[in-house]
């Protein structure tokens, strides 16, 4: 785990650890004896959209490798944004395309990251 001033690998693992201990602890001192009428996990259809959330970021972690970052990167967005948020296209295809060029710039030219090119070899 290493020490305070020189942390091992392990260090931020148990920090948070600890953390949430202490916060899982006081949740369930601040509830105690509280009865509380049960209510369902999921209301009404409300598991679909996290349930399809799931299964984009699986098709975009699929998709990376065949299409590249750009292009994915693009479609997640656009698919993200009108299906789980239902923004209008308008600025679902402006934020798409900034957040798509900002990250690209970000991870190539300042982090200089090798992002997968897929079909778009330039």
């Amino acid at each position: 785990m290493g020490r305070v001033k020189h942390p091992g690998p392990g260090f931020l693992p148990f920090g948070l650890a600890i953390v949430l201990i202490f916060l899982s602890l006081i949740l369930i001192f601040t509830r105690w004896g509280k009865a509380k009428t049960p209510t369902p996990f999921w209301p009404h259809r409300t598991w679909l959209r996290p349930l399809l959330g799931v299964a984009i970021l699986i098709f975009y972690a699929l998709l990376i490798q065949r299409l590249g970052f750009i292009i994915t990167t693009f479609i997640f967005l656009l698919i993200w944004m009108g299906v789980i948020e239902r923004l209008r296209w308008r600025t679902i295809i402006s934020i798409s395309v900034g957040t798509t060029a900002v990250l690209y710039l970000i991870f190539v030219l300042f982090l200089e990251v090798p992002l997968p090119l897929g079909i778009l070899r330039w």
